[in-house]
């Protein structure tokens, strides 16, 4: 398996990269009816400007796991973490979670989590010890906000 970074493919493989990873987590339609419009009108450009990036990994021609990643002086967060569903259970997700954190510069990134699939990323959760601060329903469906970057106290 190897590890690519989006910012870092040339042209020709930048652009079939992004279709495939959006394709993979067109899912996302059903909790976020806007996702088209953020991966495209959002997430590339960040990626573009240097305020975000594309983790994934490639078993072949299969991905098995990537992370849609942001980092900017507002937020540094994991906006997408998707393991394939045929290495799950294997460890991989502790290998793409190290390099997004690598790249995010803390093992604590903001993330938000539907409450509908937190029993998927207990193991997660735990073994990074992710502290939950909130939950919203923002987003079409509750999700479970971890790890908010610390707010300065007015005087």
């Amino acid at each position: 398996m190897e590890k690519y970074i989006l910012s870092k493919l040339n042209n020709k493989n930048f652009s079939k990269a992004i279709n495939e990873i959006y394709l993979l987590t067109d899912y996302n339609h059903h909790q976020y009816p806007e996702y088209l419009k953020w991966y495209y009108g959002k997430n590339i450009p960040r990626v573009l400007n240097g305020t975000g990036d594309i983790i994934f990994y490639l078993d072949g021609l299969t991905v098995a796991g990537l992370a849609i990643l942001k980092k900017d002086i507002a937020e540094v967060k994991i906006c997408t973490l998707m393991i394939h569903e045929e290495y799950r259970k294997k460890g991989y997700s502790k290998e793409l979670l190290e390099s997004s954190f690598d790249y995010l510069g803390t093992d604590k990134p903001l993330i938000t989590i539907p409450t509908n699939r937190l029993d998927e990323f207990q193991k997660i959760i735990t073994a990074y010890d992710w502290k939950e601060s909130t939950r919203t329903d923002k987003y079409f469906t509750e999700e479970v906000i971890f790890n908010p970057p610390k707010q300065l106290r007015k005087k």
